[in-house]
């Protein structure tokens, strides 16, 4: 038997039912941590004497990317609950053959996603996951090592681009509107999450309602006249939290009114004196809209939120 050498080549996203043909938005993984394609037994039947026989095969796809674009937090969106076409190839297995793995017609898997923009760098979660009754699952499986690949316009190899590369680049954290919640000298944590919240299908594809939202800031500006402003808030407040990219270009993200809680925490002890908030709350996937170009955060031409862009939250 053949040595089967390890390694994720390419992951690209693209619309639903396009990947057959002429693939539209694709968008690729590029830059990114470590990615891991699984596949499991799933809700296996267990008889009398314990015997565990075959139902389904899960197939689960994990990755890390470090190319979130506003483009990008648009299209997940767009493509959660198996509304997306997906190409998984693996490294070469010899000079020329390798893995193909087409999740489209009828094969789409769910999409969950964690979204994380903090004091150490820019990135994106994202999980694809469904099972298949078993039979179905193994032909899907045999024919892999045997499917021509789809070759996607703008993306070569991994798909690696470093003009969507976004590393930390702090820039505004307001609570209302234009007002700073403190100096980014004095600032130890400031981050930004936010992720999907699902239930599951009969076959174990996420359904998303919501997107729960989690903005966090501790620092050491903390003195009783800081907390007393802080605790002076409105509970409800507009958030605005913005980080810079290349140029005058920046991604903005906009909670109106009423979306996001406040909790404070005020700590003095032997080592630290910090002051702590936490904003928080759950926002519905259609309460959630995008502006793009100059006045927005990107280039003029800019009509997808590559180089920028702004996302509003319950407006």
């Amino acid at each position: 038997m053949p040595y089967a050498a390890a390694g994720l080549k390419q992951i690209v996203m693209c619309n639903k039912g396009t990947l057959a043909t002429t693939p539209v938005d694709p968008i690729a993984l590029g830059i990114r941590k470590d990615a891991v394609l699984s596949i499991n037994h799933f809700k296996q039947v267990e008889d009398y004497r314990k015997r565990k026989l075959r139902n389904y095969l899960n197939f689960k796809l994990e990755g890390e990317t470090m190319q979130p674009t506003v483009f990008l937090f648009k299209k997940l969106l767009d493509w959660i609950n198996g509304n997306v076409d997906l190409q998984v190839v693996t490294q070469n297995q010899s000079s020329t053959a390798k893995d193909v793995w087409k999740f489209n017609a009828g094969k789409e898997l769910g999409i969950d996603f964690d979204w994380t923009y903090n004091q150490d760098g820019r990135s994106c979660k994202i999980s694809f996951e469904r099972a298949f009754p078993y039979n179905d699952a193994v032909t899907f499986i045999d024919a892999a090592d045997s499917t021509t690949s789809v070759t996607f316009a703008g993306i070569t190899d991994d798909g690696t681009d470093l003009t969507l590369y976004r590393g930390a680049s702090p820039d505004k954290f307001e609570k209302p509107a234009a007002s700073s919640l403190g100096s980014s000298s004095l600032i130890t944590v400031r981050q930004m999450n936010i992720k999907t919240e699902n239930k599951k299908s009969i076959d174990n594809l996420s359904l998303v309602d919501n997107l729960m939202v989690t903005l966090e800031m501790t620092g050491r500006e903390a003195a009783i006249a800081d907390f007393v402003t802080r605790l002076n808030k409105g509970m409800l407040d507009e958030v605005i939290f913005q980080e810079k990219n290349s140029g005058a270009y920046y991604d903005k993200f906009m909670f109106n009114a009423n979306v996001l809680s406040q909790t404070d925490e005020f700590v003095i002890n032997d080592e630290e004196r910090t002051l702590k908030i936490v904003l928080e709350g759950r926002v519905p996937i259609y309460s959630v809209s995008f502006l793009y170009g100059t006045p927005n955060g990107g280039d003029a031409a800019d009509t997808k939120g590559t180089t920028g862009g702004t996302v509003k939250f319950g407006y």
